[in-house]
């Protein structure tokens, strides 16, 4: 399977891949990491197991799902999902969630992990992805509107976190022209 290279600010590897059914139990983990912070994702605790893992790696190694994950210097340090949307027409539209691990925050790993996702989109024949993000999260809007993503939507009061109610910013890129 394809993988890509990068390099981080600090001038280390960055690797992006495939997710296999190996990495189950260190997505799994991350995951769980971040919602432990209790900042970034709008949930409070992690549902999934590690044979969860496993299985959405599985279905995702043979139809329409992508799940990669970044490793700077071989080490785990986030990973991303491209998900169909539900509905039949709205088929060609990939939903985009990426975390990244709090060691490896600020280094590119974010950037790097959604420019492979957009080659992985188009092969696998998606037109747009779309994301949302909590809109104190600055530091992935600046991310996403550098990559060419656009506000489209404005969920006031959408999530109640322990901070407050956090509002959701929802945006979209076309990725292959219609």
């Amino acid at each position: 399977m394809k993988s890509w290279s990068y390099r981080s600010k600090d001038g280390r590897p960055i690797g992006v891949r495939y997710a296999g059914i190996n990495d189950a139990k260190i997505l799994h983990d991350g995951f769980c990491d971040v919602v432990s912070e209790g900042q970034w994702l709008p949930t409070f605790i992690s549902s999934a197991t590690v044979p969860d893992w496993a299985n959405w790696i599985q279905r995702a190694s043979v139809g329409s799902e992508a799940i990669l994950v970044a490793e700077v210097d071989s080490h785990y340090a986030g990973h991303l999902t491209l998900q169909p949307e539900e509905w039949m027409a709205s088929r060609h539209v990939a939903k985009l969630g990426v975390i990244v691990i709090k060691d490896f925050r600020n280094l590119g790993v974010g950037r790097s992990l959604m420019t492979s996702a957009e080659d992985v989109a188009l092969v696998k024949e998606y037109e747009k992805i779309v994301l949302s993000t909590f809109s104190d999260n600055d530091l992935a809007l600046s991310l996403y509107q550098s990559l060419g993503y656009r506000a489209i939507g404005f969920r006031v009061r959408h999530f109640k976190m322990e901070r407050g109610y956090v509002d959701e910013i929802l945006m979209e890129k076309i990725i292959q022209a219609v």
